[in-house]
């Protein structure tokens, strides 16, 4: 009887739960998304959707010899690194897309798609007075699809990764670093800030976690001699999604010389996530990502570099790294091509 009791309990509870999710499909609910808010409150990470994201917009290469296009290559490095290669992928569910703005070329998008990965296109973020945004080249104008980031409710959290990047183990860690949770948005009794005329309501929790750049490769661990302490590095940070913050965003880009429009997105989310103001950003640990690496950097457990496998001005004659990095290219087209040849037999 108490068998049958427990399982009459979970056929009513299963009911009212299909129940409300048809209600919410008729009334055009989405179901999967995520409260900011309620999930920074209840203090649990629990049930967490996660993702890890890049970027794929026009470069200046738009002939069809796919491998001599470095951003391109550099790209399908990433999305190998996270979905295949045993050392560095991610174990942890979390999902992996690619953003693609339409002015990719459909055999790009073909090829990443063979690789695995996700496609998500995107449009380019614009506002109605989002004219004085000039960008310092012109192919930069695209990085303003990044904010579109922020509209993804479905995930709870989104690790963004820049094209020129680089992993030399698994990445999963950086999701449980203290600094990548939800904080609550100070009020100006906490932070004296002034709000911009025209600037859209602020969330009431945020999460924007980054680092600074090195000036090169002569530096110690954890490094020092910062570009800008102040200034996060656009092409790794993490965030949580959220329409608000959105709309906040976008409000921004509306005010004419808010932020300094030559490095677009990174100076706006720069702005919105400064130092000084009511949603500051905050520092990961030194170990998930470096600028211009060094030898001493890999000794230390470095996990990731923002770092270009083609060329390496800044890294000066640190040899192993250079070498590293030109080996992780030949080693993803190895990978791709074995397994290739294997199912075209």
């Amino acid at each position: 009887m108490i068998a049958l009791s427990i399982n009459h309990k979970r056929t009513i509870t299963a009911a009212v739960l299909a129940t409300l999710v048809t209600i919410c499909l008729v009334l055009g609910l989405r179901t999967t998304s995520y409260d900011p808010v309620s999930l920074w409150k209840s203090g649990t990470h629990k049930g967490e959707r996660l993702a890890y994201a890049l970027l794929m917009a026009s470069t200046v290469d738009q002939s069809e010899d796919l491998e001599n296009d470095y951003y391109f290559v550099a790209t399908r490095i990433v999305i190998w690194q996270l979905l295949h290669n045993p050392a560095t992928k991610s174990t942890n569910g979390a999902d992996v897309f690619v953003m693609v703005t339409p002015d990719v070329s459909e055999s790009r998008i073909n090829r990443l798609k063979k690789d695995g990965v996700k496609i998500r296109p995107v449009e380019v973020v614009h506002t109605p007075n989002d004219a004085w945004i000039k960008p310092q080249q012109p192919r930069l104008a695209a990085m303003m699809a990044k904010i579109r980031l922020w509209e993804m409710t479905e995930y709870s959290r989104i690790l963004f990764l820049d094209s020129d990047f680089v992993l030399r183990s698994s990445l999963d860690g950086v999701f449980d670093d203290p600094n990548t949770k939800r904080v609550r948005t100070l009020d100006k009794a906490m932070s004296n800030f002034t709000q911009l005329e025209g600037e859209a309501p602020l969330p009431e929790a945020y999460l924007l976690a980054s680092l600074s750049e090195t000036s090169d490769s002569n530096h110690d661990f954890p490094p020092t001699n910062l570009n800008s302490p102040e200034y996060m590095n656009g092409g790794f940070f993490m965030l949580a999604p959220d329409l608000v913050m959105f709309e906040h965003m976008k409000s921004i880009m509306d005010i004419e010389h808010s932020f300094n429009e030559r490095f677009m997105e990174q100076s706006l989310i720069n702005y919105v996530h400064r130092k000084e103001g009511p949603m500051p950003w905050q520092e990961t640990k030194e170990q998930w990502c470096i600028r211009y690496p060094n030898e001493n950097d890999f000794e230390q457990g470095l996990v990731s570099m923002h770092e270009k496998w083609w060329t390496q001005p800044y890294i000066y004659d640190n040899q192993k790294v250079k070498d590293f990095l030109r080996a992780v290219r030949w080693e993803m087209k190895g990978w791709y091509d074995g397994r290739e040849s294997v199912t075209d037999v």
